[in-house]
């Protein structure tokens, strides 16, 4: 299979294409999904021949960009070219916060199905940051499923699927390897139909050997791993929607460092269910959970049901979402505001006109 996605044809049922699409599509003559997306333009699966669409129009009419996974509508202008003119509703969504500091979404894979959350065993375990991971990947609507991957390298993995199984109650773990196909079965498994998985996790833990070994062909560039810090060197630069030959659809994306979270309050109270599930039960509202009297979530902590270190990481993470809705607020009033004066404006403009036009028809009476 070729390196370059635009050298794929894939069919549009093998990539999702519905009836229901087709009803929304209705008779736009180009319809596709997009594979991926760069600098203003998208490559889409058609159906026949990939083609390549400007996607800067669709954006400052709607608002949205379209992302990796989104099924469009690709109209033809004699001048400009093809250019992405709808974008389907998206029945979930990858996001997470854009960098930067001012608030704003990131959407990282359209229309999944599943999320493999993945961690080379080759690298210490670092738990924060997979809750992080578990909060977006619930978030999204899909189904996350913890891979482990380079299970060759260690001799016993089993402590350390116990060890995440306390932090992703009822998310499936699985140790892989792709030197020794070790429960390659199981993932294969997940890929039946036009069913799509998207994959997220630091660079250098396996994501595009794991697309390449999925898709029979080198359709993904490796890198080596630094042997200082088990780092990548980013061989994934895009966002990448690969059709795989026995069925079902891989979307492989960068490796990612910051994890920031986007109004992911369901995402949160999933991957903390028994913080979640306890709060409701303490006898004040404004309850802090640290000593207060009748706190569920203190009892839990005696019983053993909750750890300090959960309980403590699920509290930053609330009071980061809490922070950002109170910014986006923000942001809302202070554009409400200036919506209305600019309103106010064009209405005193409006006056002063129409005053002005008064007095010079009483001149020349």
């Amino acid at each position: 299979m070729p390196d370059d996605l635009s050298l794929l044809t894939p069919d549009l049922d093998s990539i999702g294409w519905t009836p229901a699409l087709a009803d929304w599509a209705g008779s736009a003559e180009t319809v596709g999904r997009v594979a991926r997306t760069s600098r203003g333009f998208c490559l889409v699966f058609t159906g026949g021949d990939a083609l390549l669409a400007a996607s800067s129009s669709v954006r400052s009419a709607t608002g949205v960009a379209p992302s990796t996974g989104d099924f469009v509508t690709v109209v033809d202008d004699p001048e400009d070219g093809p250019s992405i003119e709808r974008i389907a509703d998206r029945s979930t969504a990858l996001t997470r916060r854009a960098p930067g500091r001012v608030p704003e979404p990131q959407v990282l894979a359209a229309n999944v199905d599943d999320v493999f959350v993945m961690h080379g065993l080759d690298r210490p375990l670092n738990l924060r940051r997979l809750e992080r991971q578990l909060v977006i990947a619930w978030e999204s609507g899909g189904t996350p499923i913890v891979l482990l991957t380079k299970a060759d390298e260690v001799r016993h993995h089993e402590e350390a699927e116990e060890t995440i199984a306390k932090i992703a109650p009822g998310v499936e773990t699985l140790a892989i390897s792709t030197v020794t196909g070790q429960n390659l079965d199981r993932v294969r498994a997940r890929f039946t139909g036009a069913r799509t998985i998207a994959l997220i996790g630091l660079s250098g833990i396996g994501k595009s050997t794991l697309v390449n070994e999925l898709s029979d062909g080198v359709v993904q560039r490796t890198g080596e791993v630094r042997a200082s810090d088990r780092r990548g060197r980013h061989t994934t630069v895009t966002r990448d929607l690969i059709p795989l030959p026995s069925g079902g659809i891989v979307i492989d994306t960068p490796g990612i460092r910051e994890v920031g979270l986007w109004q992911a309050h369901t995402g949160l109270a999933k991957t903390f269910p028994e913080i979640a599930n306890a709060i409701p039960n303490c006898r004040f509202g404004n309850c802090e959970h640290r000593a207060e009297p009748g706190c569920a979530v203190a009892q839990g902590r005696m019983d053993g049901l909750i750890t300090n270190a959960r309980q403590t990481h699920f509290q930053e993470l609330q009071s980061e979402l809490d922070l950002q809705d109170e910014q986006l607020s923000e942001f809302a009033r202070r554009a409400e505001s200036r919506t209305k004066a600019d309103a106010d404006r064009r209405r005193d403009g409006e006056r002063r006109r129409k005053a002005k036009k008064g007095k010079g028809r009483s001149k020349r009476r």
